[in-house]
């Protein structure tokens, strides 16, 4: 019902001005872009900045093979959902949805199409996703989505070449609200002077709560497509030391 009065009021709204594009068609031609990349590998750099914990930079390997194969490779551990490190519109794309075309607005000299994506599905987490198309390369500049769990996440896109629609950066922000840090994890109780008995008060308030915030940047380069990645390399372990793909 919720979804259902949040379409009706977008709706509403977005037919004050009339529709000059088809959302549909957009969202179309991102799909027609990205599919031509039929399988690629990349490597790449990642960088967390978060407030309750502190992780080393890393670096990956990513596979990925039409429609959904993804596999990661890592000299050790890789604290990012993979998910998170292979971001395609199929993750937006999928499903069966509605689509309200907004508006059309310039940034940063990128003429931008704002689609709005709302699940039909009461039983999808998502709630609604707002995205920011480049209308001449029809590739996703920005996206955000708000979830039933997850909170509110944004995404920047940034691209050195934009023909297969993949992206030289990833900028991801998330605030997930407030959940319970086990004290371990949180960089804000190790190596300090206090007694222990204030240590042990400090660390059950940040147990009892802390708001998750951060962000995550990934930088992709030597990006290798439509190579030839055979189903079978996707059989096995997520993570495995890193080794040469002919």
């Amino acid at each position: 019902m919720k979804k259902i009065l949040l379409t009706l009021c977008l709706i509403t709204a977005v037919s004050i001005s009339p529709q000059t594009k088809d959302p549909n068609k957009i969202l179309d031609a991102v799909r027609q872009k990205f599919n031509q990349a039929k399988d690629y590998q990349v490597d790449v750099s990642v960088k967390l900045d978060m407030s309750f914990i502190k992780v080393p930079d890393m670096n990956v390997k990513v596979f990925f093979k039409q429609p959904d194969k993804v596999k990661i490779q890592s000299e050790g551990f890789a604290m990012v959902p993979k998910q998170g490190l292979n971001f395609s519109p199929a993750q937006l794309l999928k499903g069966d949805f509605t689509t309200i075309y907004v508006r059309s607005e310039t940034v940063d000299n990128h003429k931008i199409d704002v689609v709005k994506i709302i699940p039909n599905n009461d039983s999808s987490d998502v709630i609604l996703s707002t995205l920011w198309i480049d209308a001449v390369e029809f590739v996703i500049r920005k996206a955000e989505t708000t979830s039933k769990k997850g909170g509110t996440t944004k995404v920047e896109l940034n691209y050195d070449n934009t023909k297969f629609g993949l992206p030289s950066q990833v900028k991801l922000f998330f605030n997930l609200g407030e959940m319970q840090i086990p004290p371990a994890l949180s960089n804000q109780t190790t190596e300090n002077k206090e007694s222990d008995e204030k240590g042990r008060r400090r660390n059950k308030a940040i147990g009892e709560g802390m708001s998750l915030k951060g962000t995550v940047t990934m930088n992709y380069k030597n990006y290798q497509v439509n190579k030839g990645i055979a189903d079978s390399f996707f059989v096995g372990k997520e993570k495995e030391k890193k080794k040469k793909i002919d």
